[in-house]
């Protein structure tokens, strides 16, 4: 009778086992199954803020092939100086960052800034690819119709703006590179980077990056850790640098660097000229 019934204690527990064990392996395909999904991916990783009231200064730069347009700003540069061609991050818009948008011009830089389909001004709906005809526009905007020497553009990209900000700088030849706040991948930032179908490869592209890169990165970022920053400035081909900001998370980099922050880009973009010429 004891016998039997540690038999059937460990029948239970072992069925308990398998129970278990069978619903993770479900839950696991159904999320595999759901990443595959055309489109579902995409409605993860690109997350819209709500619509705000138009912005002055904003208008819209037409897509090609009829694919709508996205909404940007501009604010030009002084005679002879750089622009930043910003790509945000995720849950932001060209309301929401119109702070920075000034802060810069008011340091001396040009800036350009625009919405990604389907967030704030524009038209459309996020993806990736649509994320890579966003940022090429925006480019062709800056050399063909401003007439701005590619020399004197640097490709900024914050967050997820930096999964654009390489793919354009892999085929591109900007002034400079910088990356705040940077992931090897979007799957990676979930540990699941062995999945197919992952989205901006930054890790595998960097390393095709032809133009001097700065990497900013806060040592106390919960959303994409440091790590993912130095692990593209190590895989980076010089000339690189990488920026620790201390005591800095993913949203406050300007607010707990303050002077410093401004000090460090402009004595790299003043290197990156300097190797320029």
């Amino acid at each position: 009778m004891i016998w039997c019934g540690l038999t059937g204690e460990n029948t239970t527990v072992k069925h308990k086992k398998w129970k278990a064990a069978g619903c993770t392996v479900v839950l696991l395909a159904g999320l595999v199954v759901a990443l595959l999904l055309p489109g579902c991916v995409d409605r993860v990783i690109f997350q819209p803020p709500p619509q705000r009231a138009s912005i002055p200064g904003c208008f819209r730069l037409e897509l090609p092939e009829e694919a709508g347009h996205i909404g940007v700003r501009y604010l030009p540069a002084p005679e002879g100086g750089v622009t930043l061609l910003y790509s945000h991050g995720n849950a932001e818009d060209l309301a929401s960052i119109a702070y920075r948008l000034s802060a810069y011009h008011a340091e001396g830089y040009g800036i350009l800034a625009y919405d990604y389909e389907g967030y704030g001004e524009s038209s459309g709906t996020p993806s990736e690819a649509a994320a890579y005809r966003d940022i090429e526009r925006c480019w062709r905007f800056l050399t063909v119709e401003k007439q701005i020497p590619p020399e004197s553009i640097v490709i900024y990209g914050r967050s997820v703006g930096t999964g654009p900000a390489v793919w354009l700088a892999t085929r591109r030849r900007a002034l400079a590179l910088v990356l705040e706040a940077p992931f090897t991948s979007t799957f990676a930032v979930a540990g699941l980077d062995w999945l197919p179908g992952d989205r901006f490869p930054n890790l595998d592209r960097i390393g095709r990056v032809d133009q001097p890169l700065l990497v900013i990165h806060g040592d106390r970022d919960q959303v994409i850790p440091q790590r993912h920053g130095r692990k593209l400035a190590d895989a980076a081909a010089a000339p690189k640098s990488f920026y620790n900001v201390g005591g800095a998370g993913h949203n406050n980099i300007l607010l707990v660097a303050g002077q410093e922050y401004w000090n460090n880009l402009r004595e790299f973009l003043t290197r990156a000229k300097h190797e320029k010429e």
